[in-house]
């Protein structure tokens, strides 16, 4: 799958501009993002680049008095999959986690170790999002200094958006018993399926599909989606379907000032927030059914 490179170049730069950007940029097809000097990186499938779309985002950018240019160059499979390796970064929760490269040395002192082969697929656990995630999920706390973990014995959990697959192999580590883990992007799917093997857990249901799709009698104790804030907003229903009375549905991928617009639609749906935690404007919640 070809990529194209975008560099937004921000004057005055500062980091809640390339947030706000990012987020505006979501809307307009980019899968991820990431920060070098006074310039934002994003990176969109170029199949779905569509110039008049980003140049709209730039021109009603809601900060005043930020000024905006862009270059862009297209990236091969391989070059891609080089610059997505070169960038990914281990990541620990205290003593309870650690995701690392699948080349270094597994940490002796955690109680999951999660080895992860970063190919073109998102979610590497470097991004603010996914830590918030993780901590929701296998944590009480609000903080990375957790030590005591969730007891995940025997749940079924879906995966929404999997990317990597870091999140459903987290839950699986923490005694899960059956993932589900969907990705419209069949690169996603082989990557997820690869991480599960290189992590010696046993195969799972890992499908190139979206929620949409799944079967409405497939019901889950938790249910984890680390994607965009549009696209929670279109599949709160659904999100609510396939969750068990008394499940949990673990949602990031937005920032903080957005998440009473997710949380009252989740009370409409019949959900209730059952915590929320933020790092660096980021923010995730967990609902509870």
């Amino acid at each position: 799958m070809e990529y194209t490179e975008y560099r937004f170049k921000l004057e005055p730069y500062d980091e809640s501009f390339s947030d706000v950007l990012a987020s505006e940029l979501g809307d307009a097809g980019f899968d991820s993002f990431d920060t070098e000097g006074d310039q934002l990186k994003g990176y969109i499938q170029t199949a779905l680049v569509d110039e008049k779309a980003i140049d709209a985002v730039i021109r009603n950018f809601p900060i005043d008095g930020v000024h905006i240019t862009y270059t862009s160059e297209t990236v091969s499979s391989s070059d891609w999959n080089s610059v997505w390796e070169s960038g990914f970064q281990s990541i620990r929760i205290g003593d309870l986690v650690y995701i690392h490269d699948e080349k270094l040395e597994a940490a002796g002192d955690v109680k999951y170790d999660i080895r992860l082969h970063p190919r073109m697929a998102f979610g590497s656990g470097s991004h603010s999002t996914t830590r918030l995630m993780l901590q929701l999920l296998l944590t009480s706390a609000d903080d990375d200094s957790a030590v005591e973990s969730v007891d995940l014995t025997g749940q079924r959990v879906l995966d929404v958006g999997c990317g990597t697959g870091i999140l459903g192999i987290a839950a699986l580590k923490g005694g899960c018993t059956h993932l589900t883990a969907l990705d419209i992007d069949i690169d996603s799917v082989l990557n997820t399926r690869e991480n599960l093997i290189l992590n010696d857990i046993e195969p799972q249901e890992v499908l190139e599909s979206d929620l949409s799709k799944l079967d409405t009698s497939s019901q889950y104790d938790i249910i984890l989606s680390n994607i965009h804030l549009n696209i929670h907003l279109s599949q709160m229903q659904l999100y609510q379907e396939h969750l068990k009375p008394g499940g949990r549905l673990l949602l990031s991928g937005f920032f903080t000032q957005e998440s009473a617009q997710l949380v009252s639609l989740a009370e409409e749906a019949g959900m209730h927030l059952s915590r929320e935690i933020s790092e660096e404007g980021w923010c995730a919640i967990e609902l509870r059914k």
